[in-house]
């Protein structure tokens, strides 16, 4: 999704757009390979736009997500992590565990969630996969 899209998405939606929350969507678009947490986000736009706060990235992202144009990704530890949808096709994520790269992985096997669902009583409505590891920059700088 490009960034003149969701900023007409934005438009469509009522939102108006106000130069923090371009600043947020373009970091977000510069950044579509990675996680960040809402506070990762705040720091990046504070090095932009020094008037900006915590509630205003707050208010961004939970807008973002009820446009359904954010992929969120909650931690063992709860904490939360968001990115950019990067395409309307369905796919999957390859996460590093480390720096929150994520690989996009556009192959489904599909037909065996749905009979697995089937053998066990279930329709299948819907389904994701994430995969996690450590990418090979994070080996380097973080050896096992």
């Amino acid at each position: 999704m490009t960034l003149s899209k969701i900023l007409e998405l934005l438009k469509a939606h009522g939102y108006k757009l106000t130069k923090h929350r371009k600043c947020i969507v373009t970091l977000l678009m510069s950044n579509i390979e990675n996680l960040l947490s809402v506070e990762e986000l705040y720091f990046l736009c504070k090095k932009e736009d020094t008037a900006i706060n915590r509630s205003t990235v707050y208010r961004n992202i939970e807008i973002l997500g009820q446009l359904n144009l954010l992929y969120k990704h909650v931690n063992d530890d709860g904490s939360a992590k968001f990115k950019l949808i990067c395409t309307e096709e369905h796919h999957h994520h390859l996460i590093c565990d480390l720096c929150g790269k994520i690989i996009i992985y556009n192959q489904c096997e599909n037909s065996i969630y749905t009979q697995f669902a089937q053998s066990h009583g279930f329709i299948l409505t819907g389904h994701t996969l994430e995969l996690h590891g450590i990418c090979s920059n994070c080996q380097l700088r973080h050896p096992i």
